[in-house]
C-alpha cells in the first residue's frame, strides 16, 4: 500500500514543471525542450498509476518499478526545483532594499556552476524517466480513473470537539471507579488493567475515570503517563518524577538517584498513576526493573495503579486485581456513535440513509474508532447512492484485533483525496502518542508541497481545512487547545491504529531507532525525526544521506554544539523542513543549511543574537520559527525584500529583539511575537 502516495507526488512534480518561474529559466538557459520532454512523459505515466497501482499488488515487477519512479520523481522535483529557486534569486536581486552582501556569495563562477549543474541534473533526470517509461509500456497498462474523493469542506470550532463525545460506557466508569475506591484500606499499591482490542476505547474509559470528581477527591495525587512502546525503567521513573512535581527532573540516569527522589515526590500521598498502552510481555522488566520502584515503599493507602493494554499477557504479567476487560458496543450505542457523526454537515437523516446506515454500523462490529471514521466518512457522502456503495464494500474482515479495523480505516482513507492522504501519511514520522502541534504540523505540509492553493483560499486557510477534516473524520484526534504568549495553540494525537495505518501507507518516514535496529534503508528515508540520545550510536549512518526532505530533532533538551555539527554532517540537499533546536549559535552561522529547497526552518531556543543575512537567500522559505531565542536582538533588514514567500514567523520569547521589520504585514500572512 505503501506506493499509494505515487500518483499525486507525480501529479505535483507535473504542476511544478509548469511553472511560470520554472519555465522562465529553462527558456533563458536553452533547455526548455528538455522539460517540456519531462512534462510529458510524466503526464504520461500519471495517467498509467491508478492501473499501475491496483497491478502492483500482484506483479512484483510493476512494484519494483513504481519504486524506480518515485525516486525518478524525487529527483525530478529537486531539479524542477533548482530552475523555480534561481527565479526567485533573480528577482530578489532585482529589487533596490536587498544588500549586496547577501548575494555577494553568488559570484558570475558560483551562478556558472550552477547553471551548468542544473541544466545537466535536467537531462540526467529525463533520461531516467524515458527509460522509466519504455519498461512501462511493457506492462500493458491502461488509463483508468482515479477513485473520486471527497472535497473539502469548511468546518466549525466545535467540529473538532466531537471526538469528545462518548457513548455506552458509563457502566464500565462506574465499575472502574468503585474498583478504585474500594482499594482505599490496602497498604501496597494495587494494579487494575483494563485490557481490549484496539479501537474499542480504552484510552477514552481512562480518561473518564481519571476526570470522575470521585476520584478527584479520593486520590490526593494522579498522573498520566502514556507509555506505548517505551517501557524502560528510567524514562518512565523520571516522567512519574516529573508528573508529580510538575518540575524538570535533571538527575543523571542513576536509578538509585531517580528512586530516592521518586520516594521524596510522591511520599505517603495517596496516588493514582495511569500507564496507558502497555505492550511489554516481558516479565523481568516489570518484576525485577519497575515494580519495586512503583509499588514499594512509595504512597500512602490506596494508591492505585491503572494499566491499559491490549494484552492479556500484559494484565496477568502486572496486575494485582482481576482486568477489567472493555468489550465492543452494543448495537444501539453504536447506531448512536455513528449516527452522530454521520448527520452532520449538511446531511440529513433521512430514513433510505438510515436504512443503510445501519449496515454500516453492522461491518464495524461495536468498535468505537470504526464507528467513528466510518461515521466521518459518511458525513461527505450526500447521495443514497455513494452510502449503497460502501455498504457494499468489503469493510469487515473475519479476524479479531488489529486486522479486523484496519479494513474499515483503510477504507475511509482511500476517500481522501490525494492532499489529504499526504497530510495523514506524513504524521507517521512521529512517534505513537506524540503530541502534534496543529501549527506546526501544517507548516510542514506546506512545506513538503502537499497542499496547494485552490481559488481564493490560500495556504494557510487550505491546511486549516484538510487538518480539520482530518480531525472529523478521527485520523487524528484528542484536539486540545492551550493560550500560549497571546494566542490560542492546539495539541493533537493520532489513535496508534492510525499510526499503524500511516506507516503502511508510507515506506518514508524513520526514527532515529530504526536505524540503530537495522530496520530501514537510509536511501529509502524522506522524513526522519532524531532524539538525543540516539543521535552519537546513528550518527555514521547519517552521513551520506542526500535524500531527507524532513529532519526534525525531539528531545528535552537542546542539542550541544557538536552533536548539531554531528547531525548536520548529513548535507541533505534535499532537504525542504529543518528543525534544529542547538544551544550553540555558531551552528546557525555555519553555511549547514542548503538554501535552494528549505521551505521550513525552526531553529527555536538558540542562544543566537543576530539572524545571519545568509538567511536572505533561503528565497523558498515559507515559516522560520525562533521562539524562545532569548538572546536574539536583530534580524537582517533585507529579509522583506528577499524572503518574498514568507508566510509565518514566530518570535515568541525574543525579548531583547530590537530591530524588527517595519514592512512584515506586507508579506507575511501571521506574525506570532511573545514580547508584544
Amino acid at each position: 500500500m505503501a506506493e499509494s502516495l505515487l500518483l499525486p507526488m507525480v501529479r505535483g512534480v507535473v504542476g511544478k514543471a509548469t511553472d511560470t518561474l520554472v519555465q522562465s529559466v529553462t527558456r533563458m538557459w536553452g533547455v526548455d525542450e528538455d522539460r517540456h520532454r519531462l512534462e510529458r512523459h510524466l503526464e504520461y505515466v500519471q495517467s498509467m498509476l491508478v492501473d499501475a497501482e491496483a497491478k502492483s499488488e500482484t506483479n512484483h515487477a510493476v512494484w519494483t518499478w513504481m519504486k524506480e519512479l518515485k525516486a525518478a520523481a524525487y529527483q525530478a522535483d529537486d531539479v524542477l526545483d533548482n530552475f523555480q529557486y534561481e527565479a526567485l534569486r533573480r528577482e530578489a536581486e532585482s529589487g533596490r532594499s536587498l544588500a549586496r552582501k547577501v548575494l555577494s556569495n553568488f559570484t558570475s563562477k558560483n551562478r556558472l556552476v550552477f547553471r551548468y549543474k542544473a541544466s545537466r541534473d535536467l537531462k540526467k533526470v529525463l533520461d531516467k524517466i524515458n527509460k522509466l517509461v519504455v519498461e512501462m509500456n511493457t506492462f500493458g497498462l491502461v488509463v483508468l480513473k482515479e477513485a473520486p474523493t471527497q472535497a473539502l469542506y469548511r468546518q466549525t470550532h466545535s467540529a473538532l470537539q466531537e471526538s469528545k463525545d462518548i457513548f455506552g460506557r458509563n457502566d464500565d466508569k462506574e465499575v472502574v471507579v468503585n474498583l478504585l475506591l474500594d482499594q482505599q484500606d490496602q497498604q501496597d499499591v494495587q494494579v487494575l488493567p483494563v485490557i481490549g482490542m484496539g479501537g474499542v476505547g480504552k484510552t477514552t474509559l481512562a480518561k473518564m475515570v481519571y476526570n470522575s470528581h470521585r476520584i478527584q477527591k479520593h486520590f490526593e495525587l494522579k498522573m498520566w503517563h502514556c507509555v506505548s512502546e517505551n517501557f524502560e525503567a528510567i524514562p518512565l521513573v523520571r516522567s512519574i518524577i516529573e508528573l508529580a512535581t510538575n518540575s524538570r527532573c535533571d538527575l543523571p540516569d542513576t536509578i538509585e538517584l531517580l528512586q530516592l527522589r521518586l520516594q521524596e515526590a510522591i511520599g505517603r500521598k495517596r496516588f493514582l498513576l495511569i500507564l496507558d498502552d502497555v505492550w511489554n510481555e516481558d516479565q523481568h522488566k516489570w518484576e525485577d526493573d519497575l515494580k519495586p520502584l512503583l509499588c514499594s515503599s512509595i504512597g500512602g493507602s490506596g494508591s492505585m495503579i491503572v494499566v491499559t493494554s491490549r494484552s492479556r499477557q500484559v494484565a496477568s504479567i502486572m496486575g494485582t486485581l482481576p482486568p477489567h476487560e472493555l468489550v465492543c458496543l452494543c448495537e444501539h450505542d453504536s447506531w448512536k456513535l455513528f449516527s452522530k457523526k454521520a448527520f452532520s454537515n449538511g446531511v440529513q437523516e433521512q430514513a433510505e440513509l438510515v436504512t443503510i446506515g445501519r449496515r454500516i454500523v453492522n461491518k464495524c462490529k461495536g468498535l468505537p474508532l470504526a464507528l467513528k471514521t466510518m461515521g466521518g466518512l459518511m458525513s461527505s457522502k450526500k447521495q443514497v447512492q455513494e452510502w449503497e456503495d460502501i455498504a457494499d464494500s468489503n469493510i469487515s474482515d473475519t479476524t479479531r484485533g488489529k486486522d479486523e479495523v484496519l479494513p474499515i480505516l483503510k477504507l475511509s482513507y482511500k476517500h481522501l483525496s490525494s492532499e489529504m492522504k499526504q497530510c495523514f501519511a506524513f504524521c507517521a514520522v512521529f512517534p505513537k502518542d506524540y503530541e502534534m502541534e496543529k501549527d506546526m504540523l501544517i507548516q510542514l505540509w506546506m512545506a513538503n508541497g502537499y497542499i496547494h492553493e485552490e481559488g481564493n483560499m490560500d495556504l494557510s486557510k487550505k491546511g486549516e481545512l484538510v487538518f480539520n477534516v482530518l480531525v472529523q473524520r478521527s485520523f487524528l484526534q484528542d484536539v486540545e487547545w492551550f493560550f500560549i504568549g497571546g494566542y490560542y495553540r492546539a495539541i493533537c494525537k493520532m489513535h496508534d491504529l492510525m499510526h499503524d495505518l500511516a506507516k503502511d501507507v508510507i515506506d518514508e518516514c524513520a526514527f532515529a531507532a530504526d536505524f540503530v535496529d537495522k530496520k530501514i534503508f537510509m536511501k529509502e528515508v524522506r522524513h526522519m525525526l532524531v532524539s538525543r540520545n540516539l543521535l552519537k550510536e546513528i550518527n555514521g549512518s547519517l552521513k551520506p544521506i542526500s535524500s531527507v526532505r524532513t529532519l526534525l530533532t525531539h528531545s528535552s533538551t537542546l542539542l550541544t554544539h557538536s552533536e548539531g555539527k554531528d547531525l548536520m554532517k548529513m548535507k541533505s540537499m534535499s532537504l525542504r523542513a529543518l528543525q534544529l533546536q542547538v544551544g550553540c549559535p555558531s551552528v546557525i552561522h555555519n553555511k549547514l543549511i542548503n538554501t535552494i529547497h528549505l521551505r521550513y526552518l525552526d531553529i527555536s531556543y538558540s542562544n543566537i543574537i543576530r539572524l545571519p543575512d545568509s538567511i536572505c537567500l533561503l528565497f523558498n522559505l515559507l515559516s522560520l520559527r525562533l521562539d524562545n531565542c532569548h538572546e536574539l536582538q536583530y534580524l537582517p533588514e533585507s529579509m522583506a525584500a528577499s524572503l518574498r514567500k514568507l508566510i509565518y514567523i514566530c518570535l515568541f520569547g525574543c525579548h531583547k529583539l530590537e530591530c524588527w521589520l517595519t514592512t512584515q504585514s506586507s508579506y507575511t500572512d501571521e506574525i506570532y511575537c511573545g514580547h508584544w
